[in-house]
């Protein structure tokens, strides 16, 4: 016995759209590896290292890189260790200012002091925005920021990784005094970068326009070198009929008088 038609249309098509819904199903997006605690202390002091050396102004693109090697370094990172990109880098230190902004509201607007305690950056980038000392001369609680959730092992263990890191190499204690004035470093990096792109823009613009313009006054040349030389090919045109016409006339001339 034959099984009937219709079920073997049935079970290909059945086939056919499981093997299409494998085929169509996209490949899912890595989750981004979250932030250690050692990772933000190291990033705020490198950042920190960094912004005052450049006496608090926008960091461009090749200094993030260098904060980004310097948080790896410090927290004993090699090269099979997946570290924080530049980019991650300055996104991090907009979301801490953003929340220390917030927490700083909450602080006034409560007038307590547990506020500054919830947080357990607060007092870290508060001295980052403040500045009243060199992060060299103050020195900071070291049971206060240290990362709790580590067992005695794993300290132990990154302690041992990072001997053998390049941190004894990057690990360098600012020279640059804090300033004293505060300044709201994302609106100069936001305008920064609308001036640069309007910059580039007015380049573009002015570069285009002298493109088209000599090619403007390359279609002239050769529209110009086409009408000349059109001109003489046609003066020697009639400079040949001429010369044949006195030809021809004087031997009708000589054959006329003879």
């Amino acid at each position: 016995h034959h099984s009937p038609p219709h079920n073997k249309f049935h079970k290909m098509t059945t086939t056919s759209s499981s093997l299409q819904l494998t085929v169509s199903s996209p490949p899912k997006k890595p989750q981004p590896i979250p932030w250690t605690h050692q990772e933000t202390l190291n990033l705020i002091r490198a950042y920190q290292e960094k912004w005052y050396s450049l006496k608090r102004g926008p960091l461009r693109g090749s200094q993030w890189e260098e904060v980004a090697v310097v948080v790896a370094a410090r927290c004993g990172y090699d090269y099979n260790h997946p570290s924080k990109t530049a980019l991650q880098c300055r996104h991090k230190m907009e979301k801490l200012r953003q929340r220390h902004r917030s927490e700083k509201h909450r602080l006034t607007a409560t007038s307590s002091a547990a506020s500054s305690r919830s947080w357990q950056y607060f007092r870290l980038m508060d001295d980052l925005e403040r500045g009243p000392l060199p992060i060299s001369v103050r020195a900071l609680p070291h049971n206060e920021y240290e990362n709790n959730n580590y067992s005695d092992g794993e300290r132990g263990k990154n302690q041992s990784v990072r001997s053998r890191s390049i941190h004894n190499i990057l690990h360098q204690k600012p020279s640059v005094a804090r300033q004293r004035d505060e300044i709201d470093d994302d609106e100069e990096e936001e305008e920064e970068e609308e001036a640069m792109a309007t910059e580039l823009t007015a380049e573009l613009k002015s570069f285009a326009e002298r493109i088209v313009g000599l090619e403007n006054m390359k279609m002239e040349m050769m529209k110009e070198t086409e009408r000349f030389r059109l001109e003489m090919e046609n003066k020697r045109i009639r400079m040949i009929i001429e010369s044949q016409c006195r030809i021809i006339d004087s031997i009708g001339r000589v054959f006329g008088s003879s």
